[in-house]
């Protein structure tokens, strides 16, 4: 899961370096230091609690810098890619043997995270197209 993630997140950033519209905004360098310190924590965290909860914050800084985009133009997003990602963090979930937080947290957050952005893609294409005079 986290080897094909890496993979097609790489591959989005070369495209958008060369595709990209925009540019960044003292608020969004703001939420990349942040996440580089969850990254960062991850790294030295000798804990796993600790260190997953460093990378679900990373994680989910970037995901929110997502959200005012997704927002204003769902049709620039994948819904299947979250619809599918959601569903491989339950099943990720689901395969963890026993009911330990280290081992759970990251792939129910990866779920929860992703179903959200489904969501919030599905709901704003469906307001979006009813708003369209026929």
């Amino acid at each position: 899961m986290a080897a094909v993630t890496a993979v097609l997140t790489g591959l989005i950033f070369v495209l958008s370096i060369r595709r990209g519209v925009g540019g960044v905004t003292a608020r969004e360098l703001v939420m990349i230091a942040i996440a580089g310190g969850g990254v960062a924590g991850w790294l030295i965290a000798d804990e796993p609690v600790v260190a997953t909860v460093c990378v679900v914050v990373a994680d989910l800084i970037g995901a929110a810098m997502m959200v005012p985009k997704t927002y204003r133009d769902p049709g620039s997003e994948t819904l299947v890619t979250f619809a599918f990602a959601s569903l491989s963090g339950a099943l990720a979930a689901g395969a963890v043997g026993s009911w330990d937080l280290s081992l759970l947290l990251y792939p129910v957050y990866f779920c929860l995270a992703n179903g959200a952005l489904a969501l919030l893609i599905h709901h704003r294409r469906v307001a979006l197209a009813a708003a369209v005079p026929a």
